[in-house]
């Protein structure tokens, strides 16, 4: 089995059923959540979603990490397999998306109130803007290759 460090990566076959109540999720009988860091479902964006429904909704998949000796209990189930880290890269960044969040909501609403006064921002306010400055009070969420790289030194 081709490993990342100390750890397998997991593609893992979900049950789905539509309820009158909303969707109920049913996990292969050797999944432990103990055990598990799940990274990504196959359902986690909008348009995401409308793909697993289109195929029937009956099962989705997540993506998932494990130590090297929990991934036997794992892969006892045929619904359960391992994928290198670049078949996790691929599909967790289909499955996933980098958003913008607000980090500062204080410093955002200073520079907000001065826009609506009709006050110019210098340069080094809208400079604070730039989620590429990471000192910017909008920030981009980790991308799942961030996720993925910080799991493999913590595993």
């Amino acid at each position: 089995m081709e490993g990342v460090g100390s750890m397998k990566i997991l593609k893992i076959k979900v049950k789905r059923e539509q309820t009158q109540v909303g969707t109920h999720y049913t996990y292969p009988p050797e999944y432990d959540p103990y055990k598990i860091q799940v990274l990504c479902y196959e359902s986690s964006l909008p348009e995401n979603q409308i793909n697993v429904v289109a195929r029937g909704n009956k099962d989705e998949f997540l993506i998932g990490c494990v130590k090297n000796i929990d991934a036997p209990q794992f892969l006892a189930n045929p619904d359960i397999i391992e994928i290198t880290e670049v078949e996790a890269l691929t599909l967790g960044n289909i499955w996933t998306k980098q958003v913008e969040k607000i980090v500062d909501q204080d410093g955002l609403l200073l520079l907000l109130a001065k826009v609506a006064k009709g006050q110019e921002l210098t340069l080094q306010e809208q400079d604070l803007l730039n989620p590429a400055n990471p000192n910017a009070y909008i920030q981009l969420s980790r991308s799942f290759s961030d996720v993925l790289n910080e799991l493999k030194t913590k595993l």
